[in-house]
């Protein structure tokens, strides 16, 4: 019996920019275009959150796999992502 072969390209998606980057060796720790870190750490839990991935699969024999640094953490459900600034923008002011 002849086993198929799958061609698995894998890309990296910056959770910051949203920057795709075609992996070909070994993976960057951070994103090439902002330089954000792809690598994502819970406050709460102290614990390392592991990358996300979506498959997609144009043809039969071939894999397109993305992943994407978490939002929230998976064991105690923690907010990843620091809010740069505030959502109103910066040239709308405060009700009082």
């Amino acid at each position: 019996m002849k086993k198929e072969r799958v061609k698995l390209r894998i890309d990296l998606q910056c959770g910051s920019c949203g920057a795709l980057y075609h992996l070909t060796g070994d993976a960057p720790r951070f994103c090439p275009c902002c330089g954000a870190a792809y690598d994502r750490y819970c406050i709460r839990c102290q614990k390392r959150v592991e990358m996300f991935f979506e498959e997609w699969w144009p043809e039969d024999d071939e894999c397109i796999r993305t992943y994407t640094p978490a939002k929230r953490c998976p064991k105690c459900n923690a907010g990843l992502e620091v809010d740069k600034e505030d959502k109103r923008g910066p040239d709308q002011g405060y009700e009082h």
